[in-house]
């Protein structure tokens, strides 16, 4: 039996608001009262207000469940507050700002989870009923809702306002359609199987492609395949790569942020040329740069490394806690570094071969990443959230550099065997963080050429595709890619096999019980 939720809302008066203070930004929720058979985010469009605090929401209010986009936008001011409003949305710590970062370590050998709010995600012990899962699938559905309505109005707005100028209306959709794309990958990555294992034919999400203003639009979508939601995600990520800028004020999305999510869509789906294509835009565009060192990246945030992150600040912080409240040594949650990566990340970094050769000189490899500040002096918990979790102010990277140096380097050398660009882009990341010192701990001059890849070192291909692995799972520890990667590699996790229920986060059963045509991930 569905649920009948009581759906309370508040519709604006905008001009009412713009004549107190200013201009307002449209509205709560959208609905006024409604008693309905529906989950509650599908409902709501839950856009949020960039206000003076002046502008009184209760006052001159008509309640009304006959809203439509004309009511809510009319001005360009209007599209802006409301896609400020969507990344806030996207910056929540049940989205982006924590979660699906989080999940993916979590959810694998790279976090040994002690304690904390997250303990069912760790022990991969959720059920339909789980907190997170829940708030991770309505704070995205939420959002798209959100995205959706941006995208409904672009063509009213630009009809009644000519302040919206061409260029303007471009760079709100390419937003609002990156965002969107972002939102269904990253949902589809956690909840639905891995698209790379054959299983394109298997249930995927719900497409919500139209905004829910009112109750004549409730919709009671079924789940799409995995190999529609990963098409729709591409559509909407490729349609805003050629309508956004190139450069954009940092947590904005630019051109290079779309390719980078292109290149993970590609990559995630074994399509390697693509990929690594892609992954060539993004180096060859000389917009970016590796950070000095790995922990500059971190300390110094809106490095020239990075190609988006989700912001955060005192005057900005992640809802819900950010990535340091699980992270950082004074946070209410205990996460750290498990024996498992210790021993086949960290400690594996130098191979054999090249560990003989320094034990033979008496020498010792230091890698910057496993060692202060990047990580604690007893060597247990990461230090790349190093801001207090209180204030929340870390921001969650998203994409950078690095990941694109050696996902170019990966892709190419599965599509052409031994090559001496992949080795180069090898190079690149593993030379910023390796370093060869004497007995006396003192910097050996040139020592850490003793440390990079020659193509003689690779037996075959498949070794050379071995050590850019393990580059990837050291350098980008605790940021949200490990588990993708032993999805798209079909490896198991935990000792479970790649395609287990258990590494699959379970459809909300209150969204099962509103929803007659949604159907329950298996195993749950």
């Amino acid at each position: 039996m569905r649920s009948m939720l009581y759906i309370p809302v508040i519709c604006v008066n905008v001009e009412t608001c713009k004549r107190v203070k200013g201009w307002a930004a449209l509205f709560l929720y959208t609905f006024t009262r409604l008693h309905v058979y529906t989950s509650w985010h599908i409902c709501t469009i839950l856009l949020t207000t960039l206000l003076a605090t002046s502008c009184n929401f209760l006052s001159d209010v008509e309640p009304s469940d006959q809203l439509s986009v004309e009511e809510v936008f009319q001005t360009a001011n209007d599209l802006e507050a409301a896609l400020a409003g969507a990344y806030d949305g996207v910056q929540n710590g049940s989205l982006l700002g924590r979660n699906t970062v989080l999940f993916a370590d979590l959810m694998t050998n790279n976090a040994d989870y002690r304690s904390g709010a997250f303990l069912n995600v760790a022990n991969l012990q959720m059920d339909p009923t789980d907190f997170y899962a829940e708030n991770l699938w309505s704070q995205g559905y939420k959002t798209i809702n959100h995205l959706n309505a941006i995208l409904a109005a672009l063509g009213p707005v630009a009809a009644q306002d000519a302040s919206l100028t061409a260029e303007d209306a471009a760079r709100i959709e390419g937003e609002a359609l990156f965002l969107r794309g972002v939102i269904y990958f990253e949902l589809a990555r956690l909840f639905c199987q891995p698209i790379g294992s054959g299983k394109y034919q298997d249930l995927g999400l719900p497409l919500m492609l139209a905004p829910v203003l009112t109750a004549e639009q409730l919709q009671f979508p079924a789940r799409s395949t995995v190999a529609e939601t990963y098409a729709r995600a591409t559509a909407d990520i490729e349609t805003a790569s050629a309508l956004l800028p190139g450069t954009s004020a940092q947590g904005r999305a630019n051109r290079y942020a779309a390719i980078a999510y292109l290149a993970r869509i590609a990559f995630q789906q074994e399509d390697y040329a693509a990929a690594a294509a892609l992954a060539g835009e993004i180096i060859d565009s000389g917009n970016y740069m590796l950070a000095p060192t790995p922990d500059a990246f971190f300390v110094h945030e809106g490095s020239s490394e990075e190609i988006w992150a989700i912001l955060a600040s005192a005057s900005d912080e992640i809802e819900g806690g950010g990535l340091s409240s699980v992270y950082h040594p004074s946070g209410p949650n205990e996460a750290f570094l498990s024996d498992d990566l210790k021993k086949n990340g960290y400690e594996a970094i130098v191979p054999p071969k090249q560990l003989a050769v320094l034990q033979g000189a008496g020498y010792v490899a230091v890698d910057f990443r496993y060692a202060p500040p990047l990580i604690s002096h007893d060597t247990t918990r990461t230090n790349k959230y190093e801001n207090g979790w209180i204030e929340n102010e870390d921001d969650a990277p998203i994409a950078r550099l690095a990941e694109f140096l050696l996902m170019r380097a990966e892709a190419l050398a599965r599509t052409e065997g031994i090559n001496e660009e992949s080795i180069a882009l090898l190079n690149q990341v593993r030379g910023r963080s390796l370093r060869v010192v004497d007995s006396l701990w003192q910097a050996v001059p040139d020592g850490s050429a003793l440390l990079l890849y020659q193509a003689e070192d690779f037996e075959d291909e498949a070794a050379l595709i071995d050590a850019i692995i393990l580059e990837r799972r050291v350098e980008l520890a605790f940021e949200g890619n490990y588990l993708h990667d032993l999805m798209r590699r079909k490896a198991p996790a935990r000792g479970l096999p790649y395609d287990d229920e258990r590494l699959r986060l379970p459809i909300p059963q209150r969204e099962v019980d509103a929803n007659p045509n949604l159907v329950q991930n298996e195993g749950y």
